[in-house]
């Protein structure tokens, strides 16, 4: 294959040499890249498709390291709103072209970056700047009130939702404080951020240990303080104690303060859950605190099967019939703080 050499004048064969790429924005990349050399006067020639799967290749790997956001995301960006590049580089007050070149591949700076993925996070924040940019006339009336009229459809839709899961589960799980509640009405609002916190200091947090974390942090509390601190009721299932009929699974389905994350794996599916950093702890006190920590720290470092082999080995779980609710009596000997 020839290409023109500026040097010789003329069309040329070259050979390919590879050569170490070790920087790409003052990011360490420590690649290679391939250089088309003219076989006659040995200067470096430009090759478009090399350099394109050069450029392919540092960009895949910058990404990556640089936490840069891929094209991909600010086409769902788009998707998401229905709107088109040039209504979408009106809105973030880009470059005419920029929306564009970013989408076929084109790397953005780090802040330019940051940037966008903020307002992908946030959904508040791309409306303010949708709504500035319709103020300052960048954008028509009616990409406005098209994009309004979606986010609050979505906004209303998730909320009902959320509601309707929460007074469901307030229906079910609430009742008058008793021993099998550790004499602690239900505070949803309280579990809600005790999860979050929990899955904040826990790696591979899952639905199975969570059941855990939250029995041993109330039967402790109550072993201490002669109340529990969640309010929610247990009962004996087979890999150990867990809210009472099951209702973990549509706790994890409140999104506001953590996310759940369905993962199939080789064993069957598992049930993960993320926190999304913003609990709130100010209603829980200083003591309620340290029991929760307590429990974590004891717990954070075991295995799945592990927390619920040491949840069979209480007494709460080997004196309790299956599907039985669980006294909060057997808090009196835990062998966990043993």
């Amino acid at each position: 294959m020839k290409v023109y050499c500026p040097y010789c004048k003329k069309e040329v064969e070259y050979k390919v040499k590879k050569r170490d790429f070790k920087e790409f924005r003052g990011i360490e990349i420590d690649t290679y890249e391939n250089i088309a050399i003219c076989k006659e006067c040995h200067q470096d020639l430009y090759v478009n498709e090399i350099e394109e799967k050069n450029n392919e290749r540092i960009y895949e790997i910058y990404r990556e390291k640089a936490n840069i956001i891929k094209p991909q995301d600010i086409i769902n960006l788009r998707e998401k709103y229905d709107i088109s590049q040039r209504e979408l580089t009106a809105i973030l007050g880009f470059g005419k072209m920029t929306i564009n070149r970013y989408e076929r591949g084109g790397v953005p700076t780090k802040s330019q970056s940051d940037y966008i993925k903020l307002l992908i996070d946030n959904d508040d924040k791309f409306i303010e700047k949708v709504k500035e940019a319709y103020q300052k006339k960048n954008i028509k009336e009616r990409t406005y009130e098209r994009i309004l009229s979606e986010e609050i459809e979505n906004n209303i839709s998730k909320k009902e939702v959320q509601d309707n899961i929460r007074r469901y589960l307030k229906f079910v799980l609430n009742r008058k404080p008793d021993i099998y509640n550790g004499y602690k009405s239900l505070e949803l609002e309280k579990v809600e951020n005790i999860i979050s916190y929990i899955a904040s200091k826990v790696k591979n947090l899952t639905i199975t240990s969570l059941n855990k974390y939250l029995w041993y942090i109330d039967m402790l509390s109550f072993n201490q303080r002669a109340v529990a601190i969640t309010g929610l009721t247990y009962q004996n299932q087979k890999f150990g104690p867990t809210i009472i009929y099951k209702k973990y699974d549509e706790i994890s389905l409140l999104d506001d303060k953590y996310k759940r994350e369905d993962i199939e794996t080789e064993n069957g599916n598992t049930t993960k859950i993320i926190s999304n950093n913003n609990f709130n702890l100010d209603k829980i006190s200083n003591s309620e605190k340290e029991i929760i920590d307590m429990i974590i720290k004891l717990l954070k470092n075991k295995k799945v099967t592990d927390i619920s082999e040491m949840s069979h080995r209480e007494d709460g779980w080997k004196k309790t019939e299956r599907f039985e609710k669980i006294s909060f009596e057997y808090a009196m000997k835990l062998n966990i703080v043993k």
